[in-house]
Formats: structure tokens, sequence, C-alpha cells
């Protein structure tokens, strides 16, 4: 039977005389509250669904396992899923590095000011691993920034494509040339990924490209990465992100990259430890 006759053999009054399901509308509720949010505490979520935290929680726990949501274990707020629905090798192996990575995140943190990010190779940009909050004023908009930073234009994206393998960054830049998106295009420039390896491995970290945004764009922010290497694999990169009006990346620089730098080293080594390979294929 096609889909076609079916609808036809389902009475229209069958259909109205259907009782819903109001597990199933207050876990739906859930997850459009926490999408509409981008990051959420349980405690604002009860008070925005009005619902009991004991079942908050037994909603939360059916999204995560279904690989809607997932907690953001630096602060404790719960946020969609990069590739919501799905849960796979990938997935799981981004969960493991988030982990791992978080003792040496949060101490970073508490040193440095400003929001801090890890984030992976996702193709030809890069997904942030448990996305930072607004600090100190720097009013980041997840729906603007998204978990998925271009690959030529943020930090985190220059950052792995000047310490990736050639092999790797060839793919990469002709996967970008044959991108449908104009800003790929835009910033795909002759010679500039050639000067961005140089710089990079001169100075040992990465800056983003603002040149892509206007002066009033919510993403007209400042940020330096370096990379988090596992033996000689490179397996992810760690931002700083800050505002021009409040400091500049020489006061960054000075300041914090030793800090960064660091952490980046101490991570890396305690995926070595753990024994993590490359990102297993989809």
């Amino acid at each position: 039977m096609n889909q076609r006759s079916l609808n036809r053999s389902v009475p229209a009054a069958a259909v109205h005389g259907v009782k819903s399901i109001e597990s199933l509308r207050r876990g739906l509720e859930v997850l459009h509250t926490v999408e509409q949010a981008s990051a959420i505490t349980l405690g604002n979520l009860h008070r925005q669904t009005r619902l009991p935290k004991a079942t908050l929680l037994r909603i939360l726990k059916t999204l995560q396992e279904a690989g809607w949501v997932e907690r953001n274990e630096l602060e404790g707020r719960y946020v969609p899923r990069a590739s919501m629905g799905i849960i796979g090798v990938q997935d799981e192996w981004r969960a493991r590095l988030s982990s791992l990575a978080a003792p040496l995140r949060v101490a970073l943190q508490r040193r440095v000011p400003w929001p801090i990010d890890m984030a992976v190779r996702d193709g030809t940009a890069m997904l942030i691993l448990d996305a930072h909050l607004p600090i100190n004023g720097l009013a980041v908009n997840y729906r603007v920034l998204g978990f998925r930073p271009l690959m030529l234009v943020s930090s985190l994206g220059r950052c792995y494509l000047a310490f990736c393998p050639d092999d790797e960054r060839r793919e990469i830049v002709r996967l970008i040339a044959r991108s449908t998106r104009s800003l790929d295009r835009a910033t795909l420039r002759a010679d500039a990924v050639a000067r961005l390896v140089a710089t990079a491995r001169a100075q040992g970290y990465v800056t983003r490209d603002p040149s892509a945004t206007s002066k009033d764009s919510p993403e007209r922010f400042g940020a330096i990465s370096t990379p988090v290497f596992c033996g000689d694999l490179l397996v992810a990169c760690l931002s700083c992100a800050w505002l021009p009006t409040v400091t500049s990346e020489r006061e960054i620089v000075a300041a914090h990259l030793a800090d960064l730098r660091g952490a980046a080293t101490a991570i890396g080594e305690r995926f070595r430890r753990a024994g993590v390979g490359a990102p297993p294929q989809a």
C-alpha cells in the first residue's frame, strides 16, 4: 500500500479523535526551549517551562540519549547538539575529547578572563566542543556565531589549516573552492593560505580574519588560537576571544598566550595518555 492509499484509508474524523501524547508534548516543549535559548541551565529551564525539575531531568536525559541535546560540562548548561538526532562514532570521539579536556579547560578559564573554546575539524568548518558563555561583556550570540566557525575566517579554522598535514590542507582548500557559500569563496585568496601557514608556524598561534565582517557585525571580535597535538597528530585547536574595544591582540598575547599554549600542551598529553587517535569515519 502506497502513502497516498494509506492517507485515504485513514478517515479524518479518526485522526481528530486520537488523543495526543502529553509526555511527548512536554519533551518537544523542552527541546524547543533549549533550541531558542541555545544554552540554558536547569534552573532557567524550570522557570521557563514550569515543569518540575525531576521531570525536566528525565526529559533531558532522554533527549541526550537520543542525540538532540548535550550538557556543557564546563558551565552546567544544556545546548542543542550540532548534529541533532545523530549519534555515531564521531560524536562519541568528540564527547571523549570534551570530557578529557574539561578539567584543564576549567583551570585555564579560571586564569583567563575571556572565553576559551576548543574545536575540532568538521569538513570545511570547525565544530566547537562545549560552546563558551558570554564573559565580561563579550555578548556572544550562539545563533550568529554558530557551533561551526568557518575555516578561513575563524582563528580556530585558520589554526587547524595552518598546522594540519599538507595533504589534508590541500583537500580542505579543494573543498572550500567548491563551496557554495560566498564567504568561503571571498576568503580563499591566492597565496593567502601559504602566508597563513608561514606566519602561524613562525609565531605559534593564529588570529582570526576580521576582513570578512563589517564593523558593526556581532562577529567583530578578536581571537587567537593554538593547536592541540596528540603526539604528532593534530586533534583540535584552542582559542581565546576578546573585544577589541576593551583590549588588543598585543595585550592578549602578552597576558594569556603562554597559558593557552600550556593548556593546549597539557590537553594533548592527556589525549596521548588516554590513547586518543584520529577522528573515526562516520
